[in-house]
């Protein structure tokens, strides 16, 4: 994986989705692959923990968009180890649509 990309509030309007999933993981932010594919990943982990499948940028606002309730879910169940700083496991839920 390449450098993150950072927390960019200024394009939270063109990303609502996207920006809610970010703060939702606490902060996790998005990683940019070789290809221009982004991926929700936790790349200070070993193994990397991953949020999302590798999409172009509208494809993942979509995404998000479509799951929005999991990550509010997964936020709500873990809410007190994010606050924490740490990197709760997500169930690979996008892998069995695919």
């Amino acid at each position: 994986m390449n450098e993150p990309n950072h927390f960019r509030p200024d394009q939270a309007g063109n990303i609502p989705f996207t920006t809610e999933v970010e703060l939702l993981l606490g902060g996790i932010s998005r990683a940019m692959h070789p290809d221009g594919t982004l991926q929700f990943a936790d790349q200070d982990c070993e193994p990397v923990a991953v949020y999302s499948p590798r999409l172009d940028e509208q494809a993942l606002e979509a995404f998000c968009k479509q799951h929005i309730e999991r990550y509010r879910l997964h936020h709500e169940k873990h809410e007190e180890l994010i606050r924490e700083c740490e990197t709760p496991l997500i169930e690979p839920f996008w892998e069995q649509a695919q």
